[in-house]
C-alpha cells in the first residue's frame, strides 16, 4: 500500500475489520461468538501476513503480499479448510477463521481506494502483477529480504504521523467502535487467553 500513499492496515486493524465482519455474521444468525471462535478469528485475520511477509521479509523468495493475499490461493485454500474442519467436527472454528482470512484481502484494499488509485493487484496475482513494478522482483519498504524488524519499523514510522490527520481520527474512531462492539458481545476469547497465561505464569513460578 505505501507505493500508493494509501494507509497501511496494521495486525490490530485486520483483528478489528475481522472481527466486525464475523460479529455481525454470528449476530445474523441470533447468536454471540464464542471464545474458541474469536481465537481461531484473529489468528485467520493474521494468515495472510504470517505466510507472505516472511517469504518476502525474511527470506527474499516473493514480492510481499502475494501468495496468501491472492483469490487464487485464498478460495480453494479457504475451502480445503472448511472441507477438512467438517470431517473433524470444528466447522465453527474453521468458519471463524476462514472470515478472518478472508477479511483480510479487501481490507487491504480498501484504504488505497481513498487515494483514488485503488491497489487490487495483490488479490489477483500471478494473474495481475505490481503496478510499474516487475513482479519477479521483490520490493516492499526498505526492501524484502532486510528482514521482519527493519520492515516492520519502516511502516511504523508512517503509523505514527498518520494517527494525528482526518484519516487517523476516523481510524481511531472505527478502532474504539469494534473495541464496544467487543465488550457488548461479553469479550470473547479474554477467558481463553486468562487461562493460558494463568498457566504458563502457574508453570513458571514452579520451576
Amino acid at each position: 500500500m505505501a507505493a500508493t500513499g494509501a494507509p497501511d492496515v496494521f495486525p490490530w486493524g485486520h483483528v478489528a475489520v475481522g472481527y466486525l465482519c464475523y460479529s455481525l455474521l454470528t449476530h445474523l444468525r441470533g447468536r454471540t461468538p464464542t471464545g474458541a471462535a474469536t481465537i481461531a478469528l484473529v489468528v485467520g485475520t493474521q494468515f495472510a501476513d504470517l505466510v507472505d511477509k516472511p517469504l518476502s521479509w525474511s527470506f527474499d523468495l516473493l514480492p510481499a503480499g502475494v501468495l496468501a493475499h491472492s483469490l487464487f490461493f485464498a478460495v480453494p485454500f479457504s475451502a480445503l479448510v472448511l472441507v477438512v474442519a467438517r470431517r473433524l467436527s470444528y466447522t465453527q472454528l474453521a468458519s471463524a477463521f476462514v472470515v478472518g482470512y478472508l477479511s483480510h484481502l479487501p481490507a487491504d484494499v480498501l484504504p488505497s481506494l481513498a487515494t483514488g488509485d485503488p491497489s487490487y493487484w495483490p488479490l489477483f496475482w500471478p494473474a495481475m502483477a505490481r503496478p510499474g513494478v516487475d513482479v519477479s522482483d521483490p520490493i516492499v519498504g526498505p526492501g524484502a529480504g532486510a528482514g521482519l524488524l527493519e520492515n516492520a519499523a519502516y511502516y511504523m514510522s508512517d503509523f505514527l504521523p498518520m494517527l494525528f490527520s482526518p484519516i487517523g481520527v476516523a481510524y481511531v474512531l472505527f478502532m474504539a467502535g469494534v473495541v464496544a462492539l467487543w465488550l457488548s458481545d461479553g469479550r470473547p476469547g479474554i477467558g481463553i487467553i486468562g487461562r493460558v497465561l494463568g498457566r504458563v505464569t502457574g508453570r513458571s513460578s514452579h520451576r
